[in-house]
């Protein structure tokens, strides 16, 4: 079972996604006119959607590893001296799993800019 954050994030990354599909809908019918293949069209989104995720987990990292070592320090430095320490592994399992769901969150956006025929949506005002 996720968290509700988790839950709450990859919900933002497919909204996200999703108003950007709309936003560019005349690009995407553009790029598959001149011969961009719906695969190449999901595989392109699919990037979008875990480079959000990637760079949301990155600032999400670094600025948590920040406020941590501020917070520990502030609190505990009273106790003795504060040792930092990175625990990597549970930051590497955090990126990967971010890059996972930014992946899972493309795939609705994408299968509604796959399914949009570019003459239709070049007529798209």
């Amino acid at each position: 079972m996720t968290t509700p954050s988790a839950q709450i994030a990859l919900i933002g990354v497919t909204n996200t996604l999703s108003l950007s599909v709309i936003e560019r809908t005349r690009e995407s019918a553009t790029l598959r006119a001149i011969g961009l293949s719906k695969e190449q069209l999901r595989g392109m989104l699919a990037v979008e959607g875990v480079l959000i995720a990637g760079v949301g987990a990155t600032l999400g990292i670094v600025l948590g590893l920040i406020f941590g070592w501020a917070g520990a320090a502030t609190a505990l430095s009273l106790m003795g001296d504060v040792r930092y320490a990175v625990p990597w592994t549970d930051v590497g399992a955090v990126v990967a799993i971010a890059l996972v769901a930014g992946l899972l969150a493309s795939v609705l956006p994408v299968r509604a800019a796959a399914r949009t025929s570019p003459v239709a949506a070049l007529g798209v005002e």
